[in-house]
């Protein structure tokens, strides 16, 4: 089993990985403050919840958007499991080329996902703390995309902006037209998100010429995604499946 962590800015999510099957995912609360001993312990009690033990981990996967973090997870892994990380870069074997420069490890892996599992081009969309957008042309060219402020992210900064404007949790909107402050915060987020994702999907459309794919990703892409008036593929394992698959191409030539 491969031991999978995703270093968010808002969650920690584990997965174990068997080839391309997801056995299982958990997550934590993001604490930058923490120190690798406690999240040695809090990984080794997750994994002692779904029944495994650290010893039967053949190999560790790290894709972090936390840099602060990254070494201290690595270094938890390997306390725990004994095993190397394998870090998500651009200097890995993706089965991408790119054109843009600079992109997070969590776009790489979801990249690489909808590359080999999805048909091109292709546009995925990750709704976290931050909704990004990655673009993949026909020829598995990472294009580059989009970055936007999440949907929590959001409402939490125009509640604390304002003298008015209560904070909320996003919730499903069973119609669109918001009836009171709640409602109108609400429903504007997850409509706005929609048809944001909507409006950019059909430009990225025209302007490669083809039609596209367009996957969501993040906790709340259930909920976006009925409000959208074009099809949209849902996959809350997208960035599993990115890791998986960069972990099956990369781990023999380094030894991992």
């Amino acid at each position: 089993m491969v031991l999978a962590v995703d270093i968010g800015n808002s969650n920690i999510c584990i997965g174990g990985l068997d080839g391309q099957q997801i056995l299982f995912t958990t997550r934590l609360v993001t604490r930058p403050h923490c120190t690798g001993d406690e999240y040695t312990a809090e990984l080794k009690f997750l994994l002692a919840q779904h029944g495994v033990t650290p010893q039967r981990c053949d190999g560790v996967i790290v894709c972090s958007v936390v840099p602060a973090l990254t070494k201290i997870l690595a270094g938890a892994c390997k306390r725990l499991t004994g095993r190397d990380a394998l870090f998500v870069s651009t200097e890995l074997e993706t089965g991408l080329t790119y054109a843009a420069a600079g992109m997070g490890q969590d776009r790489i892996a979801d990249a690489a996902a909808a590359a080999e599992y999805y048909p091109l081009p292709c546009m995925t969309v990750d709704l976290g703390t931050a909704t990004t957008y990655n673009i993949i042309s026909s020829s598995r060219e990472f294009l580059g995309g989009f970055i936007v402020p999440g949907v929590q992210t959001s409402l939490r900064a125009i509640s604390k902006g304002t003298a008015q404007l209560p904070p909320i949790a996003p919730e499903p909107p069973d119609h669109l037209i918001g009836k009171n402050t709640v409602e109108c915060l609400n429903n504007g987020a997850m409509f706005g998100t929609a048809a944001m994702l909507d409006g950019l999907a059909a430009r990225v459309e025209e302007e490669l010429g083809q039609p596209l794919t367009v996957v969501a990703t993040g906790g709340l892409a259930p909920y976006i995604t009925p409000c959208c008036k074009r099809d949209i593929l849902y996959d809350g394992d997208l960035l599993f499946k990115g890791l998986a698959y960069l972990f099956e191409i990369n781990h023999g030539a380094l030894g991992l």
